[in-house]
């Protein structure tokens, strides 16, 4: 849930909602929940519900802005201080999602790829803006950075979604390195080649 709005009665409503969403989902596939199963689980009228959300699907993807708002909130300083920060990215991305591990499993369970992406992609873009504005970077092809953010993405998901399906299994701080030393070197590489 996205703390956009510090109202402790909309997050509380929104927190109910979400948790509603992750209960039902323990029995139901989420194609298969309507907005009426969430509101009648989280003891709310309908028409709350869309006071905040316009669709179940708005309702992840506001959960997982605030897992990647966390993800931001802890990286910033690293990029900032840093041109090389080394692992402590991936290992905040990783740990932010397994931290929320009962949503990470809906949200594989769920097949809503397009929308984990989407996000994916926006705090990538977000996270690399970032990156160039404290380090100086100059754009000379701002068009390859899109591809760059989509590279990420696709990789980072498909990372996720692995680790998730396993439960966890893989050690974070492994997860961590090898994620960093498959994208670190070429993503710094391209970065500072002037290509970019």
């Amino acid at each position: 849930m996205s703390l956009k709005n510090t109202d402790p009665r909309i997050i509380r409503t929104k927190a109910l909602i979400i948790k509603s969403l992750v209960k039902l989902t323990e029995a139901t596939p989420y194609k298969k929940i309507k907005i009426q199963d969430i509101t009648q689980n989280a003891g709310l009228a309908r028409q709350t519900f869309y006071l905040h959300y316009k669709s179940k699907d708005a309702v992840l993807i506001d959960y997982i802005d605030s897992v990647f708002d966390n993800f931001y909130q802890e990286i910033e300083v690293h990029i900032i201080a840093s041109p090389d920060p080394g692992e402590i990215i991936a290992w905040n991305l990783f740990n932010q999602w397994q931290q929320h591990a009962e949503f990470a499993k809906l949200i594989i369970a769920a097949d809503v790829e397009n929308l984990v992406i989407k996000s994916f992609r926006n705090y990538i873009t977000r996270v690399m803006g970032l990156y160039i504005r404290n380090h100086s970077i100059a754009l000379n092809d701002p068009e390859a950075l899109g591809f760059i953010v989509d590279y990420l993405a696709g990789a980072s998901w498909m990372i996720l979604q692995r680790w998730v399906t396993s439960d966890f299994n893989y050690p974070l701080e492994k997860l961590a390195k090898l994620y960093s030393e498959l994208s670190r070197p070429g993503l710094l590489s391209v970065i500072n080649s002037e290509s970019i």
